[in-house]
């Protein structure tokens, strides 16, 4: 297993200028879903080997994953470990051997054969134009390694993995282009500072991200998020455990099976291909921070205009979550904005609301943030040729609480035409849910001030109670079956009285989804999102 590594700190401020070259890129593949394999595909060959390396291309894999030692007389060859003990019949560490020494030694593979150390210029030779290479840097110099790469012509297939901080800055002066890739360590592990690092290092993938939060953050950089799932008895269970994540890649020590398994799946070209979502290029116009009232940052939104925006095209407007205490317009999906902006010719506005601060900003400034946002894009509408008389509201969590209570109870011009619920809250009166859920009810006590699920805020709150056969719209609403923070009940219940009111509304479950959806799940969201707002709200 590798070593976390790459402390921010006053690491930050020494790599600032490094930091702000333009970010490498990623090495292309020929599936959207990035499948690595853990030391070459090494179940019949020896890891870390030619054979492994042309075992990886011949599977399927994306990357072969190998690792870089520097021998006794300096030349760069192949080996996990840093003695040989293990993988061949020698001793002694790669340092004090010459490669003549340990090309001497035998590696035995399962297929009775015997193999030899591989130097790394032969390894890049094997790969090059068949399988990209994930490198990970043990020990080596940065400069022979550069030249050996770009002597075989390899500067577009390689990644490399950073084990040491000392490791950052020679690889960002001397190869710049090189897309790098790190782990963070254990005492880096809020949003916040993930944010901090991310600013300031050039960092294209990272390995050891599991927190949704932090995941969110990734995306909002760019940063592609390979998750390992080596255990011994690894399989399926272990791959959706990944998949659930909503990350780019996983590496694997069987990715034969896991190749496989995709492709049976439908998941080998991505969530893209497996839910024939298309991302359209950005064929939209982009206004950002633009502020809708004075409360700062919280009161500003993004916007996205398709270029043929018309007075016809019609708006949607997005709800970020995170508690009412934290998140950002900038979690609204690329992918979404592509494919409403630029695909389907909506107009889509992110917007910021007041956050709940020291108990300041509580039930109902979220509200009325949402009510002068909508005034202010209506009042823009002459000016930037839109449809500022209507609008569909997407909410996620937090947000998606938001859109129905606004929708339900504060929208007194029935500009709302339908409502996107992305699992959230629907009734603050539920005692035994609070009562079993602390987190979810210190959240909602922070929201509205006041504790008692039986109090009359509670109840005027709760969109639940606030739907009515007269202020109802048409409902979507999405929830997975195991989440922890917003029980399943809760859109189970606003769905039953949608129903009964004979409101047009679906409900989406997910059996095994927590707060959210993970990889397998987020994709058919994203479809059947669209094909509600085209059924109940069409761009034309």
């Amino acid at each position: 297993m590798k070593k976390l590594l790459l402390f921010a700190g006053t690491l930050l401020i020494h790599y600032t200028l490094l930091a702000q070259q333009a970010t490498p890129v990623l090495p292309v593949t020929s599936h959207k879903f990035v499948v690595v394999a853990h030391r070459g595909y090494h179940i019949h060959v020896p890891e870390n080997t030619v054979a492994a390396v042309e075992a990886t291309a011949q599977c399927g894999a994306d990357y072969a994953e190998l690792d870089l030692r520097t021998t006794k007389d300096g030349k760069l060859v192949l080996m996990h470990d840093a003695t040989v003990n293990r993988t061949t019949g020698g001793e002694g560490k790669v340092a004090d051997l010459t490669l003549a020494q340990l090309q001497q030694l035998s590696l035995k593979g399962n297929d009775g054969r015997t193999y030899r150390v591989p130097t790394f210029a032969e390894v890049l030779q094997a790969a090059k134009g068949k399988v990209n290479i994930y490198l990970d840097f043990k020990e080596a110099d940065v400069a022979e390694t550069w030249k050996q790469i770009q002597a075989a012509g390899m500067e577009k297939q390689v990644v490399v993995y950073l084990n040491k901080k000392e490791q950052y800055r020679p690889w960002r002066s001397i190869a710049p282009q090189v897309p790098l890739m790190t782990s963070l360590p254990d005492e880096m592990n809020t949003p916040a500072q993930l944010e901090a690092f991310l600013n300031m290092m050039t960092i294209s993938v990272l390995d050891n991200l599991t927190d949704s939060t932090m995941l969110a953050v990734a995306r909002k950089h760019n940063v592609a998020v390979w998750l390992d799932a080596q255990t011994p008895t690894e399989g399926p269970g272990d791959w959706n455990a990944v998949l659930r994540k909503g990350v780019q890649g996983i590496q694997s020590d069987h990715p034969d099976a896991l190749v496989n398994y995709l492709r049976k799946n439908n998941l080998r070209y991505g969530l893209t291909h497996a839910n024939s979502y298309t991302p359209a290029t950005d064929h939209y116009i982009t206004l950002r921070n633009v502020a809708y009232g004075d409360a700062g940052e919280d009161n500003m939104l993004d916007a996205y205009l398709p270029e043929d925006h018309q007075p016809q095209t019609k708006m949607i407007v997005y709800l970020h979550g995170g508690g009412w205490t934290g998140g950002d317009k900038k979690e609204l999906p690329a992918r979404l904005i592509n494919e409403l902006a630029g695909k389907l010719h909506y107009g889509v506005i992110s917007m910021n609301y007041r956050l709940i601060r020291d108990g300041k900003n509580v039930y109902p400034a979220q509200l009325n943030d949402i009510r002068k946002a909508l005034a202010f894009i209506s009042s823009k509408a002459e000016k930037y040729q839109f449809d500022g008389t209507q609008f569909a509201l997407i909410g996620g969590s937090a947000g998606a609480y938001l859109a129905l209570q606004y929708a339900y109870a504060y929208d007194s011009l029935r500009q709302v035409k339908t409502v996107i619920d992305l699992w959230g809250p629907t009734d603050f009166t539920d005692k035994k849910v609070r009562q079993e859920n602390k987190d979810a009810d210190e959240k909602v006590v922070r929201l509205l001030g006041v504790a008692d699920p039986a109090a009359q805020l509670a109840y005027d709150a709760s969109p639940y109670y606030q739907l009515s056969a007269a202020n109802g719209v048409p409902t979507l609403l999405f929830h997975g079956d195991e989440d922890p923070l917003v029980h399943v009940s809760q859109s189970e219940k606003l769905y039953a009285k949608l129903t009964s009111l004979h409101i047009p509304t679906r409900f989406e479950r997910y059996p095994h989804e927590k707060h959210g959806v993970g990889a397998a799940a987020a994709m058919d969201v994203f479809t059947k999102l669209i094909g509600w707002l085209q059924q109940y709200y069409p761009a034309l």
